[in-house]
């Protein structure tokens, strides 16, 4: 199911050899397997309707566990879609692996409250199923290893989890990368950084209201955590270049 964004600005293509990038953004999955790969399907099957068949690169924002079924399930999925040889994926890591990397392998006492409370028991669960102690090094170091922020340069798209500094933007670090909540991010009106001037920001870490996603101002930001694990939707944003994003949803 799609439906379409508000206007926004045309996007210059980048090219890799003689293909254009489309871009295919996928917001917090929380351990919700099953609608993730039912997810992918959908857009697959967008795609060769729209594109021809042309690749996909598959973006996924970050909370990839806590809270949902089978987070050990997404990072085993995402892991091997990283080597899959056809299907490029880029995977950034948000505020919920943060903390469950710094309880489980940095022994962080005061990370391991919030995450237990913010959904982490369910993601030990999802290891015990599976005969797991807990998640196992290679889970871990793939986690510590992924971005907090992919940019495309030739196509002014910035792709994080929770946001980005207005005012210091490209200079924001990590911490506001995966954390941020700031009001004056929010709306592309208060953006005073010269860096952002032309750019598109897709990130998640805040569901929206309305389990829809949020196109804000003249498409200078969008959201796209609908909900997922809360009874709303995993959505993604489908971008071909020179066209207005498209939204598909589970």
């Amino acid at each position: 199911m799609a439906s379409r964004g508000l206007p926004k600005p045309a996007l210059r293509p980048q090219v890799h050899g003689m293909t254009e990038t489309t871009y295919c953004a996928i917001g917090d999955i929380h351990g919700e397997l099953d609608r993730l790969k039912a997810l992918h399907d959908s857009v697959r099957r967008h795609a060769d309707g729209v594109t021809g068949g042309a690749p996909v690169t598959f973006v996924h924002l970050g909370d990839l566990i806590d809270r949902g079924q089978d987070s050990c399930g997404v990072v085993d999925y995402l892991m091997e879609l990283e080597c899959d040889p056809v299907q490029r994926s880029i995977t950034i890591r948000g505020n919920h692996e943060q903390l469950m990397i710094q309880t489980v392998r940095d022994k962080d006492e005061s990370s391991r409250d919030r995450w237990l409370e913010w959904g982490g028991r369910a993601t030990l669960d999802s290891y015990h199923r599976r005969g797991l102690d807990g998640p196992p090094d290679h889970h871990l170091d793939w986690l510590a290893a992924l971005p907090t922020i992919y940019r495309d340069e030739a196509r002014d798209l910035v792709f994080v989890h929770a946001g980005v500094d207005p005012d210091r933007f490209p200079d924001c670090g990590e911490r506001t990368q995966m954390w941020t909540r700031r009001r004056e991010f929010f709306d592309p009106r208060c953006w005073t950084a010269p860096g952002l001037v032309g750019q598109t920001i897709v990130h998640g870490h805040s569901p929206t209201e309305d389990d829809k996603p949020e196109v804000a101002g003249a498409g200078q930001r969008i959201n796209i955590d609908t909900g997922a694990v809360y009874g709303g939707r995993l959505t993604a944003a489908f971008l071909v270049p020179g066209e207005q994003p498209v939204f598909l949803h589970t």
